[in-house]
């Protein structure tokens, strides 16, 4: 068993490669006053404005380590001495380090030593250059160390996947936990590169000035093995979530992802979204938080067995989120219901009884459902009709008592026995 690096000498060892490494950079690499545009954030007004910083910078230090230095770097003694340690406490094990010829298959006894140069030692100076400069400070670099050294040994990788949620609100909390899942104010630094990378949190009144209006994200620690990316499509299904436990139209077009320890890069996919807010605006408040709790853990226990009616009832479910026409969003409904059910007709019998708990309530879905049906048939053979968004929402809400309930269902009964009993009840 490999024992881990972390004491007194094995850090000496790291701290004198890196010194060296240091040395052998200074006079050789020039610094330069870089001055870029940042946005700089004032979560007090919830603002931000594109200021110009200014700071020490040494742009040829990469350059320099990987092409010109990179032999005469791992010739120096005190290198050499930190290369054989990280091969005795077995690095590109660790690192799960891969090493294939031309044709892609896997090399015998590769020599492991520039790969731990360039990832592990490399790294370290350029990150430390980057953030303090020439002068080495003993303190300041072993919390580089210690980041790294937890990064090495830890057996997966973990990244923390945010996104923000759009036309949302909690109310009376700071943040909840539900399930893996975590509702949270954006920080300082998501914001800034949310915004550098173009997504807009607010409005633009300028290129240069903006406002916060998208506070609040959903987070999720994810762990994947250490050459890989994280899978994104969880946050789809708590947005699914969010969506089937109440009304309000929120929306998730943006997922930032980082790694939580050796921040040595990070990821962002952006969705088309042309407006920012379609009311209504959903609220979460403390009240809620149990309950959600309780149907994401009934929704987490059935999801990866939906049968397919109920999977793609879910797709025109979330689909009609996504349409900025009241009639489009009543179209993607009547198709998830028809689906949802397995008939196309009926439906004024399937779902008063399905849902339904008081005969005036059974009148007032069944009209509703006869309505939709006219409408429906309208566009089909008109190609238009005028709705309206009261009714559109009333639909919507049905739909989601819908889905819902076959979720609550299916944990203990089959999907051909829901619509069996269904049948049955219609019949009595």
């Amino acid at each position: 068993m490999a024992v881990i690096v972390g004491g007194v000498e094995d850090f000496a060892v790291f701290e004198n490669a890196v010194k060296s490494i240091i040395e052998l950079l200074r006079g050789r690499v020039e610094a330069r006053i870089i001055c870029y545009v940042v946005p700089q954030i004032d979560l007090t007004k919830r603002i931000w404005q594109a200021t110009l910083k200014c700071e020490v910078s040494y742009p040829d230090a990469t350059r320099l380590l990987k092409e010109c230095l990179f032999k005469e770097c791992m010739e120096l003694e005190p290198v050499k001495k930190c290369l054989d340690l990280m091969l005795e406490r077995d690095f590109p094990k660790h690192l799960e380090m891969r090493i294939v010829d031309s044709e892609g298959r896997p090399v015998e006894n590769p020599d492991y030593r520039p790969f731990l140069m360039g990832d592990v030692l490399g790294t370290l100076v350029l990150r430390y250059l980057e953030a303090y400069g020439f002068e080495f400070d003993r303190e300041k670099f072993k919390r580089l160390y210690d980041e790294m050294v937890e990064y090495v040994y830890s057996k997966d990788r973990e990244y923390v996947v945010v996104s923000p949620l759009e036309n949302f609100e909690l109310q009376r909390v700071a943040e909840v936990l539900i399930g893996k899942y975590r509702i949270r104010e954006l920080s300082e630094w998501e914001i800034r590169q949310l915004i550098d990378h173009g997504y807009s949190l607010g409005h633009f009144f300028s290129p240069e000035f903006g406002d916060i209006e998208i506070r609040y994200c959903v987070e999720r620690i994810v762990r994947v093995p250490k050459r890989r990316s994280p899978d994104l499509k969880a946050i789809e299904s708590f947005v699914t979530v969010l969506r089937l436990f109440k009304r309000g139209n929120v929306k998730c077009s943006c997922i930032l992802y980082y790694p939580r320890i050796w921040r040595t890069s990070w990821g962002m996919e952006i969705k088309y979204r042309s407006e920012l807010d379609f009311p209504p605006k959903y609220i979460l408040s403390i009240d809620d938080v149990d309950k959600l709790n309780s149907f994401m853990q009934e929704f987490s226990g059935i999801e990866d067995r939906l049968p397919n009616s109920v999977k793609f009832a879910i797709r025109w479910f979330n689909k009609s989120y996504e349409e900025h026409d009241a009639l489009d969003r009543l179209l993607d409904l009547a198709i998830a219901l028809e689906v949802l059910f397995g008939v196309s007709d009926r439906l004024d019998l399937y779902i008063p009884h399905f849902i339904s708990s008081s005969k005036e309530e059974r009148i007032k879905i069944s009209k509703a459902i006869k309505e939709l049906r006219k409408i429906r048939g309208s566009i089909v053979h008109r190609g238009y009709h005028s709705v309206e968004r009261e009714f559109v929402d009333y639909i919507e809400d049905v739909t989601r008592s819908c889905i819902s309930k076959f979720i609550s269902l299916l944990s203990s009964a089959t999907y051909e026995k829901i619509l069996e009993d269904l049948r049955n009840s219609i019949l009595e």
